[in-house]
C-alpha cells in the first residue's frame, strides 16, 4: 500500500483561512498542529514539495512528512551544537572576545557552507591560529552561553517522550560538557584541544570514539551510527539536527534529518527544514508534537 502523507506549514499566528490558495488546494482537510502550524493531511508529495520554494519565500516553514508520524517512533535524538542548539559559533566567539581577530570566524564560515572540503585540516588551521590562548577563556564562555530559540523546548519535549538525547559536535569538551548539562543530555561526542599549563598549544585530535581522529562530516555520522547502535535502535529510529556542511552526513543517516536555519548547500541535500522559526517548531511535524510539548512546558 503507498504511503500517505501530510504537508505542515507553519508561521507565527498562521491559520488555515490564511493559507495560500495553491497550498489549500492540496487537500479539503485541514487542522490545527501546533502553535501557528496547519496539516494538510493526504497530500500528493510532489505537488507538496513543489510548492515549498514559494512557501518559504513568503516566510513560512513548511515539510512534507509522512502521515501518522509519531515522536515516540524515535529512540535517539543527536544535535550539531554550533549554531543549532548553541546561537553562535563558540570557537569564532571565544577567538573575538581573546583579541584573535576575525581570521577564524572567515574560516569557520567557509567550511561550514561547503568552500574547504577537508574540514579536518580547517580545524587544525583555526586551532593552530590560537595557541597561546588560556583553556579559561573556553570554560568563561560556556557559563554564559546563548542558545537558539525553542531549544530547550525541544529537547526537554524529547526528553519528555523518552529519547536519548546527545551533543555531536566538531566544538571542544569545555563547551560541550556544559551545552549537555543545560539540556539534561545522555552524553556528547567532540573534539579535544590539547592544553598545557593552562593554555592551548594550537593542536587538537578527535575522542576516542573516533579513533583519535577529528570529528569531521564522516566522523559525525559515525558517531550517531554508534549511538543508535548502543541504542539498539535503528537509523529510521534516530533525529538529528544540524546546520552546517559538516552535519551534511548525520542529517541524511538519520530517519528524520533537519537542517535548521541552514547554509545554502545544506538546504539543497536535505528534505526537512527549518528555515524562519525556531528549533520547536519541529515538534508540529509529529501527530503526538503538541502532546510533548505540553508535558515539557509543564516539566514532564
Amino acid at each position: 500500500m503507498d504511503r500517505t502523507f501530510d504537508l505542515v506549514i507553519q508561521g507565527p499566528g498562521l491559520a488555515a483561512s490564511a493559507l495560500p490558495q495553491a497550498a489549500l488546494e492540496l487537500s479539503a482537510e485541514r487542522v490545527p498542529a501546533g502553535p501557528g502550524a496547519v496539516r494538510l493531511r493526504a497530500v500528493d508529495p510532489a505537488r507538496a514539495r513543489a510548492l515549498l520554494p514559494g512557501l518559504d519565500a513568503l516566510g513560512l516553514d513548511a515539510a512534507v512528512v509522512p502521515a501518522g508520524l509519531l515522536l515516540t517512533d524515535f529512540r535517539v535524538a543527536a544535535s550539531d551544537f554550533d549554531s543549532t542548539l548553541c546561537a553562535e559559533e563558540t570557537l569564532d566567539q571565544v577567538a573575538r572576545r581573546e583579541g584573535y581577530g576575525e581570521e577564524i570566524a572567515r574560516v569557520t564560515d567557509r567550511a561550514m557552507r561547503g568552500e574547504i572540503r577537508n574540514y579536518s585540516e580547517s580545524l587544525r588551521e583555526r586551532i593552530r591560529l590560537i595557541a597561546g590562548c588560556p583553556e579559561r577563556a573556553f570554560t568563561d564562555y560556556a557559563s554564559g552561553l546563548r542558545y537558539n530559540p525553542g531549544a530547550e523546548t525541544l529537547m526537554a519535549a524529547f526528553r519528555a517522550s523518552g529519547l536519548r538525547r546527545y551533543i555531536v559536535s566538531a566544538g571542544f569538551d569545555q563547551i560541550m560538557e556544559a551545552g549537555a548539562r543545560h539540556f539534561a543530555a545522555e552524553g556528547w561526542r567532540c573534539n579535544r584541544l590539547e592544553v598545557k599549563d593552562g593554555v592551548l598549544t594550537g593542536r587538537v585530535a578527535g575522542p576516542q570514539e573516533n579513533g583519535g581522529e577529528i570529528i569531521d562530516g564522516e566522523g559525525k555520522r559515525r558517531m550517531v551510527e554508534q549511538l543508535c547502535r548502543d541504542a539498539g535502535a535503528e537509523p529510521k529510529q534516530l533525529i538529528t539536527l544540524g546546520d552546517g556542511w559538516n552535519d551534511v552526513p548525520m542529517l541524511r543517516f538519520a530517519g528524520l534529518g533537519v537542517a535548521y536555519h541552514a547554509k545554502p548547500r545544506v538546504r539543497a541535500l536535505v528534505a526537512l527544514q527549518v528555515n524562519h522559526l525556531g528549533l520547536d517548531s519541529v515538534l508540529s511535524w509529529f501527530e503526538d508534537g503538541e502532546h510533548w510539548r505540553q508535558a515539557a512546558l509543564a516539566g514532564g
